[in-house]
C-alpha cells in the first residue's frame, strides 16, 4: 500500500481462532514494488538452494504463506457463514429457505371435509338433490363448496400479494377467523337429530362460502327472497346469510289478538357475532311498514357470539292497518340498510 511517506504493511486477513484461543491474530504481509527490495533485506541477502537468493526465497515463502492464509480465511468464512445459516435453521425449527421463505406467506384454505391440502377444484352434479344417497349429496355440497373456496383463495391471494405488512396480517387473520367459525354455524342450527341435518349443514357451508366469495369481490348480491314458514323445525326455515358469515331465519309462531303476527327471528352468530338491533326487522307492504313490538327481554344491542343461536320476537300488531288486504306484496325484511333479505308469504 502507497502513503505519502512510502510503502506500509497492508493486513492480509484476520483469522478467527479455534475454541482454544482467547486472541484473534493478525497476519501482516509486507507488499513492495517490482524491482525494489527493502534495504534490510539488501543487507542480508544470501543464495539459497537452487540459486534463489534468501532474500527472494523468503519473499516467495511469505507470500505463499500469504496466499494459504487468504484462501483459508475465505474458505472459513464461508463454511462459519453455512454453518451459523444450518444452526439458525435447526433453531427455527426448519430449514433456512423454508423458515425464510414461510413468513408472510398466503395461507389458502383448508377443508375439514377434505383435509391435507390447499381447498381444489373437482366435478359435482348440477342439482346435488338428486344424488341417491344422503352422503352422496353431502359431498355432493362439499364439492361444490370447495370449488367456492378455491375461487375465494384466488381473490384474497391476489389482494394478499400487492399488500402492506400489516394489511397483510389483516386478510390471514379474517380468513382465519371465518373458516373457524363457518362450521360451527352451519352446525348451531341443525340438530334435530335426523340424517336431514348433514345436508343442511352442507348446503350452510356452501352458502357460508358464497357470501363469502361475493364480500371479498365486493359485490353486493341483490335482495333475497325466501320463504316465509310456520315450521319450527329448522331446516324447514330459510336462512340468510350476511357477507360476515352470520345466519338469520324467521317463523311465524302465531297471530295475535289484533290481527298481527309474532314473528320468532333466530340468528346465528359468524365469526364476528351479530348485534341485534330490532328497527332492522320489520314488515313492509308496498308503502305500508310494521316496525312491531319487540317481545320481552328486549334484545336490543344484544351481541350474539360466533357460532351461537339466539332468537326474539317480534309482534307485527299493525298489520290489520296494511291499506293491501290481500296482503299479495308483503314481506318481513331484514334491512341493515337498505332490504337485503325478504321472507315472502308461506
Amino acid at each position: 500500500m502507497l502513503s505519502a511517506g512510502g510503502w506500509l504493511p497492508s493486513a492480509a486477513a484476520t483469522i478467527t481462532p479455534n475454541s482454544g484461543l482467547r486472541e484473534r491474530s493478525t497476519f501482516v504481509g509486507w507488499v513492495e514494488p517490482m524491482g525494489r527490495e527493502w534495504n534490510s533485506f539488501r543487507s542480508r541477502r544470501t543464495r539459497g538452494p537452487g540459486g534463489m537468493s534468501g532474500t527472494r526465497l523468503g519473499r516467495t515463502v511469505l507470500l505463499t504463506v500469504l496466499a494459504g492464509v487468504l484462501a483459508g480465511c475465505g474458505s472459513s468464512g464461508s463454511s462459519s457463514g453455512s454453518a451459523a445459516a444450518s444452526s439458525a435453521a435447526k433453531a427455527s425449527g426448519g430449514t433456512g429457505t423454508a423458515s425464510t421463505s414461510s413468513v408472510g406467506l398466503f395461507v389458502a384454505i383448508v377443508e375439514p371435509f377434505d383435509p391435507g391440502h390447499p381447498a381444489r377444484t373437482g366435478s359435482a352434479p348440477a342439482s346435488c338433490g338428486g344424488e341417491a344417497s344422503t352422503i352422496a349429496i353431502e359431498q355432493c355440497y362439499d364439492t361444490k363448496t370447495e370449488n367456492v373456496d378455491v375461487a375465494i383463495d384466488a381473490v384474497q391471494s391476489a389482494r394478499y400479494a400487492s399488500a402492506s405488512p400489516s394489511g397483510k396480517a389483516a386478510i390471514l387473520a379474517q380468513d382465519s377467523a371465518w373458516l373457524a367459525a363457518r362450521q360451527p354455524v352451519c352446525a348451531a342450527a341443525f340438530n334435530t337429530g335426523g340424517t336431514i341435518d348433514g345436508i343442511s349443514a352442507a348446503i350452510c357451508l356452501l352458502d357460508e362460502s358464497n357470501a363469502r366469495l361475493d364480500a371479498v369481490k365486493g359485490i353486493t348480491p341483490p335482495e333475497a327472497k325466501l320463504k316465509a314458514t310456520d315450521s319450527q323445525d329448522p331446516n324447514e326455515m330459510s336462512w340468510y346469510t350476511t357477507p360476515e358469515g352470520s345466519r338469520i331465519t324467521m317463523t311465524d309462531t302465531q297471530g295475535d289478538e289484533t290481527g298481527g303476527v309474532i314473528i320468532a327471528w333466530t340468528v346465528v352468530g359468524g365469526a364476528d357475532g351479530f348485534v341485534i338491533n330490532p328497527k332492522q326487522f320489520y314488515f313492509v307492504d308496498g308503502s305500508f311498514t310494521d316496525p312491531g313490538i319487540v317481545g320481552s327481554p328486549n334484545p336490543t344491542y344484544h351481541r350474539v357470539a360466533p357460532g351461537k343461536e339466539f332468537q326474539f320476537g317480534i309482534d307485527y300488531s299493525n298489520l290489520s292497518k296494511d291499506p293491501n288486504k290481500t296482503l299479495t306484496g308483503s314481506v318481513y325484511v331484514y334491512a341493515p340498510g337498505s332490504p337485503v333479505a325478504a321472507w315472502g308469504a308461506p
